[in-house]
C-alpha cells in the first residue's frame, strides 16, 4: 500500500469549522496536500482551481449539499475520488451517494483508522485510473504516429507511381499533378467530403499510370498518331487498372481508385472507352477526372500541336456539356476558370497554392 501522500491533493468541505480543523490536525500527519472549504460554494471553487484528487465533504451543509457537491464534481471529473460523510444521515443517504459515484461513506465521529484506509484506497484507485489514462493515451498517440507515417508513405508511393509515366514523357511531365489539382478543385466547388477528394486526389494523380506500356515513340510522336497507334494509345485505362487493381485502395481511402482510372476516358453519351459506358453506369470521379483531363490536355503544349488557348478549351466543355461531360462538373470547372481570368497558368498556379498543405 502507498505510504507517501505528500502528492496526493485532498480537498475537505464542511461547514463545521471544528471538523475541518480536526481532520487537518490528523492527515497533516500523513502529509497529505490539504485544501479546505467552510462552504459547497467555496469548495467547488477550490476544486475547478486545484484539481484535488480526493474530496471528503459532509452531507449536511446549507445552500449547497455534500450530495449535490457530488453530483457536480462527478459530471466535471468522474475520475475524482469523493467520500460522503455525515453525523446524522440515514440509509437512503447512503445509497444515493454511492448511486451517484460516491468512493464510499463514512459517518462521524470518524475513527481515524477507518478514515486513513479509505483515503488510502481511493489514493490508490486515482492513481491505477491515471496510469490507465496514460497507456490509453500513449497508445493512442503511438497509433496517430504510425497511421500519419503509413499515410505519408502511402501517398509517396502514389507519388512515384505517377513518376514513372511522366518520366517517360517530357511533353506531358506534370500532366497527372495538374489533372488532380484540378479534380480536386472541382470536387470541392461540388461540395464533396475530405474523404472524397482525397480519392480524386489519388485517381488523378495514376489516371495515366497505364501508359508506362505505351511506346515511348508514341508518347513524344511529332505529328498525329495513325488508327492503329490511336487504338494502341487507348489501352492505357485498362492497362493502368490492371496495375493498380490489386493495391487495397478499398481500405485505405474506402473506395477503388482502380474503377476510377478505368474509366476517365469514358463519356456520359457512351461515346468514350475503353467500355463504352454511359452516364449512370460511370462513378462521379471520373466524371470529375475526364473534365479536368480534357482541360488540362487542352490547355498544354504537346509534340504535336500547340496549346489551345482557353476559349477553345472552354468550347468544348460547353458544347459537350451534359452529352459527353457532366453538367455539374462542368459548371464546377468553368467557375474555377473564371475565377482565374480564363488564364490557364494561374489556374493550375492557384490550386496548388490552395492545395497546400499549412505550415
Amino acid at each position: 500500500m502507498n505510504t507517501d501522500y505528500r502528492n496526493i491533493k485532498v480537498l475537505i468541505i464542511d461547514d463545521d469549522q471544528r471538523i475541518l480543523d480536526f481532520l487537518c490536525t490528523i492527515l497533516k500527519r500523513y502529509e497529505f496536500d490539504l485544501y479546505t472549504a467552510s462552504d459547497g460554494e467555496k469548495g467547488i471553487e477550490l476544486f475547478k482551481k486545484e484539481n484535488p484528487s480526493i474530496i471528503l465533504t459532509d452531507i449536511n451543509m446549507p445552500e449547497i449539499t455534500g450530495i449535490e457537491i457530488l453530483k457536480i464534481i462527478k459530471k466535471i471529473s468522474p475520475i475524482t475520488q469523493v467520500i460522503v460523510f455525515s453525523g446524522v444521515g440515514t440509509t437512503t443517504d447512503v445509497i444515493e451517494a454511492l448511486r451517484l459515484g460516491a468512493s464510499d461513506y463514512l459517518v462521524k465521529p470518524f475513527n481515524i483508522d477507518l478514515l486513513i484506509h479509505t483515503l488510502s484506497r481511493c489514493a490508490e484507485r486515482h492513481e491505477l485510473i491515471m496510469e490507465r489514462i496514460e497507456r490509453k493515451d500513449t497508445l493512442e498517440r503511438e497509433v496517430r504516429e504510425r497511421t500519419a507515417a503509413l499515410t505519408l508513405t502511402f501517398y509517396e508511393t502514389i507519388k512515384a507511381l505517377g513518376l514513372l509515366t511522366e518520366k517517360r514523357d517530357p511533353y506531358t511531365a506534370g500532366h497527372q499533378q495538374r489533372v488532380a489539382l484540378l479534380a480536386t478543385g472541382i470536387g470541392r466547388k461540388l461540395g464533396l467530403t475530405q474523404k472524397e477528394i482525397e480519392i480524386i486526389n489519388v485517381a488523378g494523380l495514376l489516371h495515366d499510370i497505364g501508359k508506362v506500356a505505351v511506346p515511348t515513340e508514341l508518347l513524344v510522336k511529332p505529328s498525329k498518331l495513325m488508327t492503329p497507334e490511336i487504338q494502341l494509345m487507348k489501352l492505357h485505362p485498362e492497362i493502368g487498372y490492371d496495375i493498380i487493381k490489386d493495391i487495397p485502395f478499398v481500405e485505405s481511402l474506402g473506395k477503388d481508385v482502380s474503377r476510377i482510372v478505368l474509366q476517365h476516358h469514358e463519356r456520359l453519351d457512351g461515346t468514350g472507352y475503353p467500355k463504352g459506358l454511359t452516364d449512370d453506369e460511370l462513378e462521379l470521379e471520373s466524371k470529375i477526372l475526364s473534365v479536368s483531363d480534357v482541360v488540362e490536355a487542352m490547355s498544354s503544349h504537346r509534340p504535336y500541336r500547340a496549346a489551345f488557348d482557353m476559349a477553345t478549351t472552354k468550347a468544348e466543355l460547353i458544347d459537350k456539356k451534359g452529352i459527353a461531360y457532366c453538367l455539374e462538373c462542368v459548371d464546377a470547372c468553368l467557375e474555377l476558370i473564371a475565377e482565374n481570368n480564363d488564364n490557364a497558368q494561374r489556374l493550375f498556379a492557384s490550386l496548388a497554392l490552395s492545395n497546400r498543405p499549412p505550415v
